[in-house]
């Protein structure tokens, strides 16, 4: 197969929230099928392009076997920052991808939802099938942060959407929730799979110490860490304000370990509170990933209230794989309580309750042997039912499908 994957970001020297793209591509290059990630000049970490990559129009790099091509975009957090991102790679990468060479199949992992204008021109252009994943629903996200809310910019992104599943050859979701929400919503069934994301259970494994829980000095402490993108939807506010209620305790230690648009916000609250008990380390590389979860005890999983149902927060996998419990802040029902439930891997309390965030650090505190128990077996569920190996099987067997029914309806 040659594959075309358009994505926003492509790093392959991340673990955290890009498996879909990152070790997918590679995945299924090395069974032999060519990838080629067509992806913007690196940004996302700090909302600017890279030092080394600035000044250029496009790069050309080959990574993990994988075809790279990486293409100016214009940068910014926030508003109309934000949408002239959006826009200026949906308008160049359908420019570069026009002048590729025709794949077998297109493939996206949104957001952003504007990948599916460049996906619908490229399968039109080029005469082939794309599919298209949905690692959240937006801008159902964007509404319910409140960062969406003029009407006509609604009815954009709504009408963007609808034409993206209604051109899609196929589309994939991370959860039964988000499925049936798209049945809701008129998709047919038969056109949605539902393929969790998975992790490398090879590049992420259980340690008993870590470096960096040495070189802070936290060996007696009981570490309660977060670990990824530090933005709106995860509501880091409610873990700053369970830190204050926790500075009583001199064996607690928070470790916030990562960046994004709302780190700033939530360094001045803390600062604010005067809080010591709360530290903050940048994003881990991916050699040092396994090592930077080790150094926590139980790691933290918010999300803000109503957005579990639109969004499955794909930390969980890596805090399960590096064999620590999970105290999730996430919607009653939701997949990612479904989860911790099924895998025993941790517990669930409300969102944005500080309180009862605070009070089930403590109880994991008292008792650390819970927590090492819980940790295990989120590893061995993981062992067990979401192995990379597995989601590379998923998506090869759906893309083989959908080209072969392709090429025959040409016939």
């Amino acid at each position: 197969m040659r594959l075309l994957f358009v994505a926003l970001n492509f790093h392959p020297d991340r673990l955290g929230n890009a498996p879909i793209i990152t070790d997918l591509a590679a995945g299924l290059q090395q069974r032999g099928h060519a990838v080629t990630v067509l992806c913007a000049l690196p940004h996302h970490e700090t909302g600017r392009i890279a030092p080394e990559y600035r000044g250029r129009l496009w790069q050309r790099e080959r990574v993990r076997g994988v075809d790279v091509l990486r293409v100016w975009i214009a940068t910014g957090e926030g508003g109309l920052l934000k949408l002239a991102n959006y826009a200026s790679f949906t308008a160049i990468a359908a420019l570069a991808g026009s002048l590729l060479p025709a794949p077998d199949l297109i493939f996206s992992p949104s957001p952003p939802i504007t990948l599916g204008l460049v996906d619908g021109w490229l399968a039109r252009l080029k005469g082939t099938p794309f599919v298209f994943n949905l690692q959240d629903l937006f801008p159902d996200v964007a509404i319910q942060l409140g960062v969406l809310r003029d009407r006509r910019a609604v009815a954009l992104f709504r009408g963007i959407e609808e034409l993206t599943y209604r051109r899609a050859a196929h589309l994939t979701v991370l959860s039964a929730g988000m499925a049936e929400l798209l049945a809701r919503r008129g998709v047919p069934p038969d056109k949605v799979s539902v393929i969790p994301n998975c992790v490398d259970l090879e590049a992420i494994t259980p340690r008993a110490d870590s470096a960096l829980r040495q070189r802070l000095g936290l060996q007696e402490r009981f570490v309660v860490g977060f670990s990824g993108r530090i933005g709106a939807s995860q509501g880091l506010e409610s873990v700053v304000d369970a830190a204050a209620l926790l500075a009583d305790d001199p064996q607690l230690q928070f470790l916030v370990v990562g960046s994004g648009s709302s780190l700033a916000a939530i360094q001045a609250r803390a600062q604010r509170l005067g809080l010591a008990n709360l530290r903050f380390w940048p994003t881990a590389p991916r050699e040092e990933l396994a090592d930077s979860l080790a150094a926590a005890d139980l790691h933290l999983v918010p999300l803000r209230r109503g957005l579990a149902t639109y969004s499955v927060p794909s930390k969980l996998l890596g805090i399960m794989a590096a064999g620590r419990p999970a105290l999730a802040s996430v919607d009653e029902g939701s997949e990612a309580a479904r989860l911790i439930a099924c895998a025993g891997c941790g517990t669930v309390v409300p969102p944005e309750d500080p309180a009862a965030l605070a009070a089930a650090i403590r109880d994991y505190a008292a008792d650390p042997a819970r927590g090492r128990r819980e940790g295990a077996a989120g590893r061995r569920h993981l062992e067990a039912e979401l192995r990379l190996e597995t989601l590379v099987d998923r998506y090869e067997e759906l893309f083989t499908r959908l080209i072969a029914t392709a090429r025959g309806g040409r016939r």
